[in-house]
């Protein structure tokens, strides 16, 4: 496996890595090294290899001044042209020199399995010199990340090119649900299989979780949003809504990423003992965070088509531990939060819509609610659940072995 950034808390590469383990296969995932002091290890059984690009670059999670809410030094069209060449090329020949070494460092392999753009091409040139089958596992549409959309047209246009020769040259294309597997179907003539990113099912009788008592919350009513701190997830605008709630609900954003700063600013002054903001738990006890919610959130913003495409992990997670949640709404998250009886969707680029739907869904009467988590977790038993997911991706690889090339 190929990942151009951190594995601790890249949940779906760590499932998939012990999926493919608990199937017979010999798993080795070659990592964004954090320094070039970084020793190879094992993790969930898989063998971890920290690849340095041998210098100092831009590299994943590094403000971009693609992003509109990123300043540059320069004023002016002129200034923003420099800087987004500038970040550019500091990101690109970084990126190249990880892929340089990557192929260096790495012995022959019978798959090579690419995560998101980046890690397809190292995958791609590791086949080209090794040979071997190609997986092109792709997380979300890379074209429409938030930095890759704004880029100039030219560069889209070039990338889209690359990888769209790229996936059409893979045996096997993964990704993480229909609306994506459609779209990427569209733009570049493949047929994905889909294998999406649930959590594996947890007896559901695990007693006490732990986020009351490291928050000191109580029996105070909690609503929680986890993951990705970032532009497009609604974290200003759950923020606004905490203003609106009852003062004895309290609301818990875990994660990380650039709006944690943001949040935690905002719950250390005027919103102290109503929000509270904790960084990320490693994914092995994200469960007995969730679990002590009263109900989750899921405030994304319809800042991008990969956003309004999405099934978030942390929806799957909600139904796993039967928390209830208020939702966006976007199709595929309405789909299934209305099939399953599972929340409440409400316009969440509007925070009163966002503390309205969150009073309603609490205010509910207490046997309401508890078909509510019922239900939830019964989603999840039945179909939304990694060990489902995990059989997907283990035939794919059976139809590797006898040599079918194609998806699903």
């Amino acid at each position: 496996m190929l990942l151009y950034g951190d594995i601790e808390h890249d949940a779906r590469v760590r499932r998939e890595a012990s999926a493919l383990i608990a199937a017979g296969h010999e798993v080795i995932i070659a990592v964004l090294a954090s320094s070039p002091a970084d020793a190879t290890r094992r993790l969930d059984g898989a063998r971890i290899v920290p690849v340095s690009p041998g210098r100092r670059g831009t590299r994943p999670g590094s403000k971009s001044p693609f992003m509109s809410r990123v300043r540059v030094p320069l004023v002016g069209t002129v200034g923003r042209m420099v800087a987004g060449l500038r970040w550019l090329v500091g990101y690109v020949t970084t990126y190249l020199a990880w892929r340089r070494e990557a192929v260096r460092l790495l012995p022959p392999a019978d798959v090579w399995h690419g995560h998101d753009f980046l890690g397809l091409l190292a995958a791609q040139s590791l086949r080209a010199r090794h040979g071997g089958k190609l997986v092109y596992d792709s997380h979300e549409l890379f074209g429409e990340t938030v930095t890759a959309s704004r880029m100039p047209w030219p560069a889209r246009k070039l990338l889209a090119w690359i990888e769209g020769r790229a996936a059409r040259n893979a045996d096997v294309v993964i990704t993480v649900n229909d609306a994506v597997a459609a779209e990427l179907g569209r733009r570049f003539r493949v047929k994905p299989a889909v294998v999406m990113n649930c959590p594996p099912l947890r007896a559901r009788d695990v007693g006490p979780g732990v986020m009351r008592a490291v928050l000191g919350l109580g029996d105070r009513q909690v609503v929680l949003h986890h993951g990705a701190l970032q532009l497009g997830r609604g974290i200003e605008q759950l923020i606004a809504a905490t203003a609106l709630l009852p003062a004895e609900v309290a609301v818990v954003i875990l994660g990380y990423g650039d709006r944690y700063e943001v949040a935690a600013t905002a719950a250390s002054t005027n919103l102290a003992g109503r929000l509270y903001v904790h960084p990320a738990v490693p994914v092995d006890e994200l469960g007995s965070w969730v679990q002590d919610a009263t109900i989750g959130v899921l405030p994304f913003q319809p800042a991008t088509l990969n956003i309004k495409l999405s099934t978030p992990t942390k929806m799957f997670e909600y139904l796993e531990r039967g928390v209830p949640m208020v939702a966006c709404d976007f199709p595929s998250i309405r789909q299934i939060v209305e099939e399953a009886d599972a929340g409440i969707i409400c316009d969440t680029t509007r925070p009163d819509a966002i503390a309205s739907a969150i009073r309603e869904l609490l205010g509910e009467p207490p046997e309401r609610l508890a078909a509510r988590r019922f239900a939830a977790r019964k989603a999840a038993e039945t179909k939304y659940n990694w060990q489902a997911q995990a059989d997907t991706l283990a035939m794919l690889y059976r139809k590797l072995e006898v040599g079918d090339k194609g998806a699903a």
